[in-house]
């Protein structure tokens, strides 16, 4: 099924089992990003949530203003990760954030 703004419709779909978005325009919108191949697309303004389920994937996508909120699981690895940099040692959390920046490849 095509996922567009975290709703389905029956306008086919990808055979990987994701939802894809091609070429839509969100503006000022809350848009649910778990599982949804994005390309094409712009993001003006908007809420992107993440709820830690699978990743999104982004191909030639445009963002203007985003704010991204974490939801869920995903709310729970920053909460889990801010307690580590705030009270266990802040070195673990920029290590792993060394890591970010070089890519994780494939999982």
């Amino acid at each position: 099924m095509t996922k567009q703004n975290g709703h389905s419709d029956s306008s086919g779909g990808s055979q990987s089992g994701r939802d894809d978005v091609v070429g839509r325009s969100f503006s000022s919108e809350r848009v649910l990003l778990d599982g949804t191949h994005f390309e094409d697309c712009t993001f003006d303004t908007c809420t992107l949530v993440y709820g830690g389920g699978r990743p999104p994937h982004f191909v030639r996508c445009d963002f203007a203003a985003p704010r991204f909120v974490f939801e869920d699981a995903a709310q729970n690895t920053i909460q889990l990760m801010s307690a580590i940099y705030n009270g266990i040692d802040e070195r673990i959390i920029e290590k792993t954030f060394d890591e970010i920046r070089k890519g994780f490849g494939p999982a």
